[in-house]
């Protein structure tokens, strides 16, 4: 485990370092099926995102550039002068910002279901019903600043969790994703972090980027995975 005041990270393997961030709403285990398949040859660093995991959260306005900056603190921290990369949804566009700011910096990068097309204006697969409230928050955080997402704190700051059944979750879970359940996946939603105020400047970074312009302007090595969609 690596642990520092701004970051929250678990390897698994030895040798070459590889670099996985997971998707909102998961920590970085999500990735432990990615790092123990190739824990012969890299050491897997399994990463929080930023206020959406055990990492510290950003402060003030997210954008792509502050994003890459994390990131790139993170390699300089450890180190990795060209780093080798997995990324899966907001975790993928956070080392998208990373190889289009620092090009140097990154040996290979591959996105999970990131960058082919643009982040929904009204994100109701991942938010559900709250999705509604995102160009209004949007907007309040752009008219007023931090002191208004600290308003916020309240409001998506979560009460005492009921006593949870992840056999259930994790078969609602695979349902509706069409996928066999295994360990990773249990571990994976067992492990999931707790939505609060922390996550809000990177989701509402996240919100505002141009995720297909941000792909256009990649030089380094990059592969894309994605599910296919109507015209895409």
């Amino acid at each position: 485990m690596i642990k520092t005041d701004r970051f929250y990270v678990e390897t698994v393997g030895t040798g070459t370092p590889l670099l996985f961030l997971p998707a909102a709403g998961f920590s970085g285990k999500e990735g432990l099926n990615i790092a123990e398949h190739l824990k012969d040859k890299f050491e897997t660093h399994l990463i929080d995102l930023p206020g959406l995991g055990r990492s510290k959260r950003m402060d003030g306005k997210v954008t792509s550039i502050s994003m890459a900056n994390w990131a790139k603190d993170y390699l300089d921290q450890q180190g990795i002068a060209k780093a080798l990369l997995i990324g899966h949804s907001l975790g993928g566009a956070i080392w998208l910002a990373l190889a289009v700011h620092y090009p140097e910096r990154v040996k290979k990068l591959i996105l999970l279901d990131q960058g082919h097309k643009p982040y929904p204006r009204v994100p109701k697969a991942e938010f559900g019903i709250y999705s509604f409230a995102f160009p209004f928050l949007n907007s309040c955080v752009y008219l007023f600043g931090e002191r208004f997402l600290n308003k916020l704190t309240k409001l998506f700051t979560q009460e005492e969790k009921e006593r949870r059944d992840i056999n259930k979750e994790v078969m609602e879970f695979c349902n509706q994703t069409n996928i066999q359940t295994n360990r990773y996946v249990k571990i994976a939603i067992e492990d999931a972090p707790d939505f609060s105020s922390d996550a809000l400047p990177l989701l509402l970074g996240y919100y505002n980027l141009h995720l297909p312009n941000l792909l256009k302007q990649v030089r380094v090595e990059t592969c894309l995975f994605y599910g296919t969609f109507e015209q895409i």
